[in-house]
């Protein structure tokens, strides 16, 4: 149990980290910058290159959260088959899918995206899973 309960913060964390197109802020320091070079520059977050405003991405991060507590309660529900509690997931994300849509333009989410898949071009994407596998695996159940 504690493995998968490992498992899950890690791949909770990476895929917070994926989502946010480092979003996060570095702290202020308080040593000049302009003498640093072009390797060691921060790049601006996809989030802001694509024109989103920080209460929108909040939002955004918000509607995750609640995605993943609602996957979660499905997922430790005992009398749900494997497949039923796939298609309650599924529909969940379907619905947050759909709110995370209504808040972000289609011009604003295809930049977004595309800064993404420019930062991040190489591995398998968060959340995909081999048909057939255990819908709630690595969930800490």
């Amino acid at each position: 149990m504690r493995r998968s309960t490992f498992i899950f913060v890690i791949l909770s964390a990476t895929l917070f980290a994926l989502i946010s197109g480092g979003a996060q802020q570095p702290a202020p320091r308080s040593e000049p910058t302009a003498a640093k070079g072009p390797a060691t520059q921060k790049t601006e977050p996809c989030w802001e290159q694509a024109g989103i405003s920080k209460n929108v991405m909040e939002q955004r991060r918000s509607i995750q959260e609640s995605t993943r507590s609602e996957i979660r309660a499905v997922c430790s529900e005992p009398n749900l088959s494997e497949e039923q509690k796939r298609e309650r997931i599924r529909q969940i994300r379907q619905a947050a899918r759909e709110r995370a849509d209504a808040i972000i333009s289609p011009a604003e989410r295809q930049q977004l995206e595309a800064c993404q898949r420019a930062r991040h071009a190489s591995g398998p994407k968060a959340g995909d899973h081999p048909a057939g596998s255990d819908p709630c695996a690595g969930l800490g159940r």
